[in-house]
């Protein structure tokens, strides 16, 4: 009987070290963004804004468009610091609400550190103060980007909306 399952096992490891050889080399996936296709992302988010009817929106120098809801009068946060936001995603291709903070569990939001957000939502707090509320129009290319996020409920190139309020900036 150990004879049978040596016998098997060494077949179905001389089967499974086939080598592949002569397939070809899959291309590499190019994960930056050219600038036309940063183009059509700013296109398609401005389209958003304006049939949404979403107005008094700002356009950094990245891309990042913008609307203040709400003034602050606290500290403004920098990358090496934490805050404690309230927050509500959308998906802005499907209008899907992804995500919002629990404002019975927490009354003051949840804890987000600035490092290791999207690179359109920190470049957002960074704009406000505690206090604020801020809408950002984030471009895929700021968000998650022709990967998509990791859990595959948000695709590739997609556009997000984030409504945040910044209540508390930590320093480090």
């Amino acid at each position: 009987m150990k004879h049978l399952f040596l016998y098997v096992c060494l077949a179905a490891l001389s089967f499974s070290c086939n080598s592949d050889d002569d397939a070809p080399e899959p291309e590499p996936v190019n994960y930056e963004y050219t600038q036309e296709e940063k183009d059509a992302e700013i296109a398609r988010l401005k389209n958003y804004i304006a049939e949404q009817g979403y107005s008094d929106v700002q356009e950094t120098e990245s891309g990042l468009h913008y609307s203040i809801e709400q003034q602050g009068d606290g500290l403004t946060p920098t990358m090496d610091d934490t805050v404690i936001a309230h927050f509500e995603t959308t998906n802005m291709e499907t209008d899907e609400l992804l995500g919002v903070s629990n404002r019975e569990e927490n009354q003051y939001g949840q804890i987000l550190i600035m490092n290791n957000l999207l690179e359109g939502v920190s470049e957002g707090f960074m704009l406000v103060n505690e206090g604020a509320i801020i809408r950002m129009f984030v471009p895929a290319y700021l968000a998650y980007g022709k990967r998509g996020n990791f859990f595959g409920d948000i695709d590739p190139e997609t556009n997000m909306m984030f409504k945040m309020e910044l209540n508390i900036v930590l320093k480090p």
